[in-house]
């Protein structure tokens, strides 16, 4: 058995998918890549917020739909919270690090004021503005090597990227990792995950990729995100993390002036824990009169 996998042509996508294809020939099937290019990828000068939703996966998922490539490997926070009606996430492989991380030589409460931090996310804009308003925000865009690369030349004084995207390239950089309250994770971010045609009954052997634990977090954040009704490009984190039976949530919301963040710990089934943090979130911010 040969499987054809899409996915960006980026230097992280690619590690990714040689991630994901070590598993399968582990399970004795064959592979062959297809790189494609997405929408922010023809639009890298612009603010990721401002190409809409979709912008790392459409293009990766047409060609599964067309049967051009029989999965599709992305990095699941990229994915929006309702897939195309005829493809499903096969499987979702065991976490790395959701946190997100400042590059640089001082952590995010000792960084001198006025200093110049990079983000593509206006997630971590404004989460970076609420706590220090006394710093610069600049856009950043490009891959991650490209990310660091403008910081190592002086562009930035510090950048915010996923821990997850640092472990897995291997870069030797310094860095701090950003607690989750005060930097509340962009849904699924950290975890792999494999997109496939809901008819293609042959691929369910994929589905033994799968690790429970991660995908008990990623259904309760994708369902607390539906209820917000937040994505890839909002000023919302959500992040569960299961502990034996139980799942706790953190939601935070900033629109870089305030800041709500709730929490959860429930040993409910991970969509209905995602449901209450969500609903717990948006009542929460109507008591505080704010509106995303």
């Amino acid at each position: 058995m040969k499987i054809k996998i899409a996915a960006r042509n980026s230097l992280l996508s690619k590690v990714q998918v040689n991630i994901v294809e070590a598993k399968l020939h582990d399970m004795g099937i064959e592979t062959e890549f297809i790189g494609v290019k997405t929408k922010a990828d023809y639009f890298i000068s612009e603010p990721l917020y401002r190409l809409g939703q979709g912008v790392f996966e459409k293009e990766v998922n047409e060609y599964v739909i067309n049967g051009e490539a029989d999965i599709a490997v992305h990095s699941m926070k990229d994915l929006t919270t309702e897939l195309d009606n005829r493809l499903c996430i096969l499987a979702t492989i065991k976490r790395d690090s959701p946190y997100d991380a400042l590059v640089g030589s001082k952590d995010i409460y000792k960084i001198e004021s006025k200093s110049v931090v990079g983000t593509s996310s206006i997630r971590r804009k404004n989460f970076i503005t609420f706590l220090r308003n006394d710093l610069e925000v600049k856009d950043l865009r490009g891959n991650i090597d490209t990310r660091i690369r403008k910081l190592q030349n002086k562009e930035y004084d510090a950048i915010i990227v996923a821990e997850a995207a640092i472990k897995r390239l291997k870069l030797d950089v310094q860095y701090q990792q950003l607690n989750p309250i005060d930097f509340t994770p962009e849904i699924n971010q950290g975890i792999i995950a494999i997109v496939g045609k809901k008819s293609r009954k042959e691929l369910s052997t994929i589905r033994e990729l799968d690790d429970k634990n991660t995908r008990d977090e990623a259904t309760a954040e994708r369902n607390a995100s539906r209820i917000v009704g937040g994505g890839c490009h909002s000023p919302i984190g959500i992040f569960f993390k299961k502990e034996d039976n139980s799942l706790f949530g953190i939601a935070s919301f900033s629109n870089g002036k305030r800041k709500i963040t709730v929490e959860i710990s429930s040993n409910k089934e991970p969509n209905i824990v995602g449901i209450e943090l969500g609903k717990k979130l948006l009542e929460e911010m109507k008591n505080e009169g704010i509106t995303i």
